[in-house]
């Protein structure tokens, strides 16, 4: 990982499960078991549907609870965008 890697750390229940998997398939992702947490981590933007992710909008607005190293750079009711800090936008 570069220094201006992101971080995004997830609670491990089955509400949040469709992240993890989905970061799983993405390429620029590696994914990291830390027990009660899984740590999604990658060099560069990541970008995440809620409807890909067959959340419900309660679920989707709690998906980054467990926290993350990173910077939000959009947030809206069907997709989020999370960038490595200090990266500047695109």
């Amino acid at each position: 990982m570069s220094k201006s890697s992101l971080r995004i750390f997830v609670l491990n229940v089955p509400e949040f499960a469709s992240l993890t998997e989905a970061a799983h398939r993405m390429p620029d992702c590696h994914v990291s078991d830390l027990g009660d947490y899984t740590v999604i981590a990658a060099s560069g933007p990541v970008e995440f549907g809620r409807r890909a992710l067959g959340l419900k909008p309660a679920v989707w607005y709690g998906l980054f609870t467990g926290g993350l190293d990173g910077r939000i750079e959009s947030f809206g009711r069907d997709t989020v965008r999370i960038v490595p800090r200090g990266q500047e936008t695109a």
